[in-house]
């Protein structure tokens, strides 16, 4: 079975393989994956799926990312609004929850890989790790379920920019990026109190919706 070592690793290098173009994408992927021919065929069958970045940049609607799932698309009780994100590893969706009235992000598995033994695996540990987290700065996990036969995390929705977002736009003044690294400290904290270590932490992955004033949401995944 595939460790989450590993399926960190081809995450990293199928984002890496993604900047470059066909003829020097294979260059690159012998060169990283030299001497781990089955990593490279790992790396080489999602970059065929995605079809690289131009297809992953194209709204859902248009190239029917997560076998067919489109704009108002009912996924059991859930309606689906748009497209947040979509990876070798995962894609990610705004819906509405019909039955709480309120928004979700729903994250599935790549549609060629949505019944992967290793792969639905490493989504349900995704869950329990989120499930064991509870922290004003974490994102929330509100539950696992199968939604017209398609594994999904239903997970709450950071609605705002993310700091990537925040420091593409300006400078952030020093007080507020002292609060958001302290949240973020806090949260981190948090979870390695229960033995577990964010492996993707970066600006893209750190939203700033506001909960009671001020604060940073940490995405998890």
């Amino acid at each position: 079975m595939t460790t989450p070592e590993r399926w960190a690793r081809i995450e990293r290098i199928f984002q890496e393989a993604l900047a470059y173009d066909a003829n020097e994408r294979r260059s690159f992927l012998h060169h990283v994956c030299e001497g781990d021919e089955a990593l490279r065929r790992e790396v080489e069958s999602l970059l065929e799926h995605d079809g690289g970045a131009a297809f992953l940049s194209t709204p859902a609607v248009a190239n029917d990312i997560g076998g067919g799932i489109r704009t108002g698309q009912a996924l059991g009780h859930y309606t689906i609004s748009a497209q947040i994100g979509s990876g070798g590893l995962g894609e990610v969706y705004r819906a509405r929850d019909d039955t709480l009235n309120r928004d979700v992000a729903l994250k599935t598995l790549p549609t060629a890989f949505a019944f992967d033994p290793d792969r639905l695996a490493r989504l349900t540990r995704e869950a329990r790790v989120l499930a064991s987290l509870n922290h004003p700065h974490i994102a929330a996990i509100y539950g696992f379920e199968a939604l017209n036969g398609v594994p999904a995390l239903v997970l709450e929705l950071v609605d705002g920019p993310t700091l990537a977002d925040r420091l593409a736009q300006a400078p952030i003044p020093p007080h507020e990026a002292l609060l958001i690294a302290k949240q973020i400290a806090d949260a981190l904290e948090a979870a390695h109190e229960q033995g577990i270590i964010h492996r993707d932490l970066k600006p893209a992955n750190i939203g700033t919706q506001r909960r009671g004033g001020e604060g940073a949401g940490l995405r998890i995944g």
